[in-house]
């Protein structure tokens, strides 16, 4: 059987934007992507096109929510048309 990928149901796929305090990816809308598709990959795209060089310990965020960068979309309850925070952790505080 010879399946196009737009020939493909939906819900296999969902629509993501990235969000850092350096800029957006994609530049405008959302990049479609299957959701089956561990997190990080995306994250690792967005981060060469941003121009990123060091992301070590950031965080990737979905309502206030911590999500598993290297768990798909649909394994972190993810659907529809996303945008993901990714940045440094909140860590310290404290005086």
């Amino acid at each position: 059987m010879n399946t196009r990928k737009d020939d493909r149901p939906k819900d296999q796929f969902i629509e993501v934007a990235v969000s850092t305090t350096s800029g957006f990816f994609p530049d405008e809308g959302f990049e479609r992507v299957p959701n089956n598709q561990p997190v990080k990959v995306l994250l690792e795209k967005a981060a060469k096109a941003i121009g990123l060089t060091d992301t070590d310990g950031w965080v990737a965020r979905v309502d206030d929510r911590e999500v598993n960068v290297n768990s798909s979309y649909r394994d972190n309850g993810l659907a529809g048309q996303i945008t993901i925070d990714w940045g440094p952790s909140e860590g310290g505080g404290g005086a």
